[in-house]
C-alpha cells in the first residue's frame, strides 16, 4: 500500500480562498478516503496543508497526477501564482 501526499504551501492572505476551492471543487472529484490536513508547526511561511490518498499500486499514481493533480496545479497557476505552491511525495507502508 502506498501513501501519496500533496503538500500545499500558501501565503497567509490567500490560504482561505485556496482551501475553500479545494474543499468545494476538488476534493469531491478524488477517490474515496482522501484526507485533508493542516500542518500545525510548519517550517514554512504561511499555511501548509496536506492532501493524502492511498493507492494499492504505485503505478496508479501517475494516472492520478495526469487526471486530478493537474486540476489543482492549473487552479493555483491561474489564481494564486507565486502565492502558493505544492510538492508531492510517495511513501510505502512497511
Amino acid at each position: 500500500m502506498y501513501l501519496y501526499n500533496i503538500s500545499i504551501i500558501v501565503e497567509n492572505e490567500r490560504h482561505e480562498s485556496l482551501i475553500q476551492w479545494v474543499r468545494e471543487n476538488w476534493l469531491s472529484t478524488l477517490p474515496e478516503g482522501v484526507k485533508l490536513l493542516k500542518m500545525l508547526d510548519s517550517p514554512h511561511e504561511g499555511q501548509t496543508y496536506c492532501v493524502q490518498l492511498m493507492f494499492e499500486y504505485p503505478s496508479d499514481i501517475p494516472n492520478f497526477q495526469k487526471e486530478k493533480l493537474i486540476l489543482l496545479q492549473e487552479y493555483i497557476a491561474e489564481n494564486h501564482l507565486e502565492k502558493a505552491f505544492l510538492f508531492d511525495s510517495t511513501m510505502k507502508y512497511l
